[in-house]
């Protein structure tokens, strides 16, 4: 039995991975180079990184989300799901915009944010959503502020929160967040770096972020990347600061010295490699999402492959209980 499930779910990853050929006019898919060919002599596990980001009140896509990562999940030994910042919807003084260009000035009333959305919505509803969901570490996005601190300090949250260029409030997030098998011989750590433009924050709150590259930043960064095997960053960044990320960690052959680097913000979406490393943007806001597979050799003790690619939710089938979930907490907030 354990052959026949393994030999399914590596029909289904190749087949959401062959999926991610459709587009939306919310973003692009950059052609990633072909794969290298497995190595002949590969001892060892596949990890993969589950991401995406900017979901903000697209909430029917989440359904499909579910599924994917549930297959994923019930079939691989190692799966990290994380996510990139803004599960919260803009708040009531911000324009949305939406995947199609539409702004709030021009959709259905009903969908408006309302402006009480302060007493009448506050958050609650991509809270219980992204607790249901289950990922493994979250990014604050420009937008995660936008219904207080004390909402991202619950500890549901808090213990899934990561960023290193976070200065206040202080110890409301950690660096990174460590994942490792004695077995498989690896340590894994996801290292946040927030947003740092646009940020919403409510009323008199202070929110201070650092830019990712300054020397602190940078710091934090390279001494986390020094303590583990493999190395994500979950970024809510424009896409010059990610790619400022990878022009200042580098080894000395120009290669980054990271393996995925998971960004958000700019509602893009792509997947390459890029310095060696697996580059994807893949937002929700774009129906999309991705996903970074690192070949570890258990006997050579070092990734030996890593591929990245793009998933089309829509073509996913949406998960039913989460699809129940979300049509209970439209009947309590109606604006979500």
């Amino acid at each position: 039995m354990k052959t026949i499930k393994f030999f399914c779910s590596q029909i289904f990853i190749t087949c959401v991975i062959i999926l991610c050929g459709c587009t939306k006019s919310s973003g692009t898919v950059d052609p990633s180079p072909a794969p290298p060919p497995a190595p002949s002599s590969f001892h060892g596990v596949r990890i993969y990184i589950i991401s995406t980001g900017d979901i903000h009140e697209y909430s029917q896509n989440l359904a499909g989300l579910a599924t994917l990562v549930k297959n994923i999940r019930d079939t691989a030994s190692f799966v990290y799901f994380v996510l990139a910042g803004d599960f919260f919807m803009a708040h009531r003084s911000y324009d949305v915009k939406r995947c199609n260009g539409q702004t709030d000035k021009s959709i259905r009333p009903d969908l408006k944010v309302p402006s009480d959305s302060d007493h009448v919505y506050d958050g609650k509803a991509e809270s219980r959503i992204v607790d249901y969901l289950n990922f493994d570490a979250i990014v604050p996005g420009n937008h995660d502020w936008t219904y207080g601190i004390a909402l991202l300090a619950n500890p549901k949250l808090k213990r899934k929160i990561i960023a290193c260029n976070l200065g206040q409030p202080e110890n409301l997030a950690a660096d990174y967040l460590t994942f490792s098998s004695k077995q498989c011989k690896f340590r894994l750590n996801i290292i946040g770096v927030a947003a740092t433009d646009n940020i919403h924050s409510k009323g008199d709150e202070t929110v201070r972020v650092y830019s990712a590259t300054t020397s602190t930043s940078l710091s934090k960064i390279k001494s986390a990347i020094a303590k583990a095997d493999m190395n994500i960053l979950l970024t809510h960044l424009l896409s010059g600061d990610d790619a400022g990320l990878f022009s200042s960690i580098t080894g000395a052959r120009g290669e980054a010295l990271f393996d995925v680097l998971c960004g958000g913000h700019t509602h893009e979406s792509f997947a390459r490699l890029t310095g060696n490393a697996a580059f994807i943007k893949a937002g929700i806001y774009g129906t999309y999402a991705g996903i970074a597979c690192l070949w570890w050799d258990t006997v050579k003790t070092e990734v030996v492959k890593k591929t990245a690619s793009l998933v089309c939710l829509e073509n996913i089938p949406k998960d039913q209980r989460t699809l129940a979930l979300i049509d209970s907490l439209h009947r309590v907030y109606p604006h979500y």
